[in-house]
């Protein structure tokens, strides 16, 4: 029989590996739309580091420090996947100013977004009776 606590780890490392593919997932989204431009804006860029950014502090918020911390590492694996050198130069980002700055920005959001659930930066709820609840860790 296993206990408790035993149970408790093995939920918290699937609840990393979790947190880790879906920033690899939102990586690869981000790298679907960012280089999508109307009227001007690049709305795919916004929409890319907007998602990760609210992604990994939900993460970090959810299922604490180490939540955040995954995400970015598979949100940054893709993104290192990506920047691999080629012979005939980028296959997956352009080297142009949209790419530069979907890598550029996703890396700056990340550290941002992390470093926040880092931080020790608390969001409390009312508990059980109207006693404030601490939410991350």
């Amino acid at each position: 029989m296993t206990s408790s606590r035993a149970r408790g780890r093995s939920r918290l490392a699937l609840a990393w590996v979790a947190a880790a593919v879906l920033g690899a997932v939102l990586a690869v989204a981000g790298l679907a739309v960012h280089r999508h431009v109307d009227a001007g804006i690049p709305w795919g860029l916004v929409l890319a580091l907007a998602a990760a950014f609210f992604a990994t502090r939900a993460a970090g918020m959810l299922g604490g420090r180490a939540a955040a911390v995954a995400l970015a590492a598979g949100y940054g694996a893709v993104l290192a996947l990506t920047m691999s050198s080629r012979p005939e130069g980028d296959y997956l980002v352009a080297a142009d100013a949209l790419g530069y700055s979907f890598l550029l920005g996703a890396i700056a959001v990340l550290g941002i977004a992390v470093v926040l659930s880092v931080s020790g930066a608390r969001h409390t709820s009312p508990g059980p009776a109207g006693h404030p609840r601490t939410l991350g860790s």
